[in-house]
């Protein structure tokens, strides 16, 4: 019998538990080490131990790192190793991985060789609800509860190196939400963002078609042609304090869809230049919705340096942009695992978008952006039911 969805979740968490030391530990070391034959020479230890070692740390999902992983005698022969070349915060970090990898073992198998054969099984027990209809069940108990739901949420994020503010990625994105009903009592509607308003910060833009974005000051502006009319005129405020524009009720219309297109020149560092070496896109379900598609647009000269990591976190986690990398997270980490999938946006007919609808708003993106869709690499993350109140963030690492 193989492992259960639940086992699997608990394996992942402790195998990104793990390699949250593992990054420490290679960060900490010079270039020569970077390496498997470097790294044994620099350390003493022998080749088979150190590409199993390389092997865990370029893994990215947690239950290939235990997978991966030297046995528990490897381990502390490692450490041992490691001891003169690591500070004594490191070392002791270190030290609880074979700790931690004896106490794992016994709980799911017999031996390491055992937990390998189970990781590769694919047959995990059925005997909940699939992860789809446990959303689902919470989207219907959340939009009974608040009041308020949308039928979708497509956002899609062009990012580019920053050539007017070294150090910075720009960022233009374009948030779409469709199907906004909003009942008698409810909250009001309100788009979040992130940005900290500057001096120069004017409040809510009018974009048209024929608008073009300013590259290098911060705005917010909605898209007339993919809102609902009405829309601007229903603005009520906005404020420094919760980062959110506020909208009164559109007369006449108990749906509507609401479209708004942002310019952040200063916000996401640049990952092949800051010290962190990662950047990252979110986007947070603040209200129930069925369905999700977060796309994003990555320049290619950035796309070919980095790797890229996805994952579904606590709602309510603050990432300072540049300090936090998706190792430092795994505590937040929700057991819920979403696929990226890598698109061609040139391809016909396109992979992404049976409706005509998302393929005028990614048009719409790129034409406002003056931007042209062959420079860019597109990552797409596509979710039924997102889970409310939770963070989909997709990172882009450069090591």
């Amino acid at each position: 019998m193989g492992l259960s969805q639940q086992e699997h979740s608990e394996l992942r968490r402790i195998g990104e538990r793990i390699k949250k030391t593992l990054t420490a530990v290679m960060r900490s070391l010079p270039q020569t080490a970077y390496s498997i034959g470097g790294f044994a020479r620099y350390v003493g230890c022998h080749r088979s131990n150190s590409q199993r070692l390389f092997n865990a740390y370029k893994s990215k999902q947690g239950e290939q790192v235990l997978y991966h992983l030297p046995g528990h005698q490897a381990l502390i022969d490692l450490g041992e190793q490691l001891q003169p070349h690591l500070s004594n915060e490191l070392y002791l970090q270190w030290q609880q991985i074979p700790e931690l990898f004896a106490k794992v073992i016994p709980q799911y198998a017999r031996s390491h060789a055992e937990l390998k054969r189970l990781l590769e099984s694919k047959d995990s027990e059925e005997t909940e609800l699939s992860s789809k209809d446990k959303r689902a069940q919470l989207y219907y108990a959340a939009k009974s509860l608040l009041g308020f739901s949308m039928e979708d949420i497509f956002s899609a994020y062009i990012l580019r190196r920053n050539q007017y503010r070294p150090g910075f990625l720009q960022e233009i994105a374009l948030i779409s939400k469709t199907g906004i009903k909003r009942g008698t009592g409810a909250p009001p509607f309100v788009q979040f963002y992130t940005h900290p308003h500057t001096e120069s910060f004017e409040g809510l833009q009018n974009i048209t078609a024929d608008s073009r974005v300013s590259t290098d000051v911060f705005s917010i502006g909605v898209a007339k042609e993919l809102s609902t009319p009405g829309l601007t005129e229903a603005f009520a405020s906005y404020s420094p304090s919760n980062s959110g524009l506020v909208f009164d009720p559109i007369k006449d219309a108990p749906e509507f869809d609401a479209t708004f297109i942002f310019n952040n020149p200063d916000e996401l560092v640049d990952p092949l230049t800051h010290d962190s070496k990662c950047s990252s896109t979110s986007i947070s379900i603040k209200n129930p919705a069925k369905k999700l598609f977060l796309l994003v647009l990555i320049e290619k000269e950035l796309d070919r340096k980095s790797t890229v990591n996805v994952g579904c976190y606590h709602g309510n986690q603050k990432v300072e942009e540049g300090k936090l990398s998706a190792t430092d997270m795994w505590t937040e980490r929700l057991p819920e695992f979403p696929e990226l999938r890598l698109i061609d946006l040139n391809a016909r007919p396109h992979l992404l978008l049976n409706s005509p609808s998302y393929s005028e708003k990614l048009n719409y993106l790129f034409r406002y952006a003056g931007l042209n869709t062959e420079d860019y690499s597109c990552y797409l993350l596509e979710v039924e039911f997102p889970i409310w109140s939770s963070t989909y963030r997709i990172y882009f690492e450069h090591e």
